[in-house]
């Protein structure tokens, strides 16, 4: 069985979504909070408070803003950090060159806005947004030429304040996992990886409604959900349960990752070349199914933390 806390004991498939719904507060104002990136020459990954929110590992730049409340867990400074990577043959899979990038770019850019709503109910052409914080990536004095360029990796972090009215818990009660034995750690994650692959092929309701709880449940607060978002939230995750012929890939060729400052782990395929770029930064959790017309690849990330207090092997999801 896959481990959880006593609090979690008799959440079912049955009672998730009450049971979710009852712990989300809601407030005379609700506000959100997203985040608006334009690159240009390069392939990136941003993390708010050392939570991955968004990777783009193509040309393509992100059409609509993209939400952050799920990684805010309660008002004051937050920090963005971001990852940015070269081009590599990113230019051959968009213009059909055979060009292959290895480094960053002179011309490199990042552009990055912070936008916040302060109501749930957004309108479709985002009248109410407010610009908190704009930022670009840094240039050299003098010539503002990319600070990072002939780099084949640069990182760099911001911060910006949030005003949220919840106060949520999540992983900042969990134990600093990068300070535990590496190779013990491995093998605990790749022990809850193997009981959620039975899980899944069990098609075991209750166990993951276990699971999932402390993720849906600061996504719903973080984002003020109705109970009809809980529940379609909830049916797409008994959805993915039941998908047909489920094939499970090895667990192989991963890097250990950590987040949430050292308090989370996962297992992912690498972002840092060499890469294999139809998995690049994907969960090393992955299993292929059937439809009714092709056969597709489903990638849940899995990432897991360890309560103060508890021995490895209690090592689990977010609760």
């Amino acid at each position: 069985m896959l481990p959880v806390s006593d609090k979690l004991k008799d959440i079912t498939a049955s009672n998730f979504v009450d049971r979710v719904y009852s712990e989300v507060k809601h407030y005379d104002k609700e506000p959100r909070y997203f985040i608006r990136p334009t690159q240009s020459n390069c392939l990136f990954e941003i993390l708010v408070n050392d939570i991955l929110v968004h990777k783009e590992y193509t040309m393509e730049v992100l059409g609509s803003p993209k939400s952050i409340n799920h990684a805010i867990l309660q008002s004051g400074p937050q920090t963005i950090t971001v990852k940015m990577y070269p081009l590599g043959n990113a230019m051959k899979r968009t213009y059909g060159t055979e060009e292959t990038i290895n480094t960053l770019l002179e011309k490199t850019e990042m552009n990055i806005s912070v936008v916040k709503y302060e109501a749930f109910n957004i309108s479709q052409d985002l009248e109410d947004e407010l610009v908190i914080k704009e930022h670009k990536a840094p240039t050299k004095k003098g010539n503002n030429k990319f600070l990072g360029a002939g780099l084949p990796y640069y990182e760099y972090s911001f911060t910006f304040n949030a005003d949220v009215p919840y106060n949520l818990q999540g992983w900042q009660d969990g134990q600093d996992l990068t300070k535990l034995d590496k190779d013990l750690l491995e093998a605990q994650v790749l022990s809850y990886y193997k009981k959620l692959k039975n899980v899944y092929l069990n098609k075991d309701e209750d166990a993951l409604a276990k699971s999932y709880y402390g993720d849906i449940q600061i996504i719903a607060q973080s984002k003020y959900s109705s109970k009809q978002e809980i529940q379609e939230m909830w049916e797409e995750s008994l959805n993915e349960l039941n998908y047909k012929n489920k094939n499970f890939d090895p667990f192989e060729n991963y890097v250990i990752n950590f987040y949430g400052n050292g308090k989370i782990v996962a297992l992912r395929h690498p972002s840092i070349e060499p890469v294999d770029r139809r998995i690049r930064g994907k969960s090393a959790f992955c299993f292929k199914y059937h439809t009714a017309t092709r056969i597709r690849a489903f990638f849940p990330s899995i990432d897991l933390y360890l309560p103060k207090g508890e021995s490895l092997e209690n090592l689990r999801r977010i609760e």
